[in-house]
């Protein structure tokens, strides 16, 4: 009874494996560009490659509304169904955002989970400091908690002022979205 249940698992597994594997990945992320295109969100100059259980994307050029908004050096996305993870690394966002906060973002990790199907968590590390967030995905609502570096404190206090101060100095935001 145990073996039977014991191939079952392994069966299931091995299946799971070779689907997520031959998933034509690269198509998917084309049908996603092409939905980002209608709501003016434009990815351009990037190379798109399958690499077996995760798709890699280099030197992504944001454009919103015909505006150049940024450069992300790479993308790796993994789906695996139960986990899902997308992680930005080396992003540069447009000069025109330099007044409000600090353009260069070292990494950015984006993570789904089934453990918690109800929120879309992620995480940021850059100039401003690191970034805990989560977006409700039934409520639409946003909650980031910034921990501002030294350079955030000095440089984008105006920037700060929008967030509320915590009394173990770091500053929270919340938002709902309608949907």
């Amino acid at each position: 009874m145990v073996r039977k249940i014991f191939k079952f698992f392994a069966y299931t597994l091995f299946f799971l494996a070779v689907l997520i594997y031959f998933t034509p990945k690269v198509n998917l992320y084309y049908l996603l560009e092409h939905k980002l295109k209608e709501k003016s969100i434009v990815i351009n100059d990037e190379e798109v490659s399958d690499n077996g259980l995760s798709l890699s994307i280099k030197d992504a050029t944001i454009n919103l509304k015909s505006i150049q908004s940024a450069k992300i050096k790479e993308i790796k996305i993994k789906v695996f169904g139960l986990y899902n993870n997308v992680s930005l690394t080396d992003i540069s966002l447009a000069s025109v955002v330099a007044t409000m906060v600090p353009t260069k973002i070292q990494s950015i990790s984006l993570s789904y989970s089934v453990i918690d199907p109800l929120h879309l968590v992620a995480s940021a590390v850059g100039e401003f400091g690191d970034a805990h967030l989560s977006f409700g995905v039934v409520d639409g609502v946003l909650h980031m908690e910034l921990h501002p570096s030294k350079k955030m404190l000095s440089s984008y206090r105006q920037t700060l002022r929008n967030l509320i101060k915590s009394k173990e100095g770091a500053y929270t935001y919340d938002k709902t979205f309608k949907f």
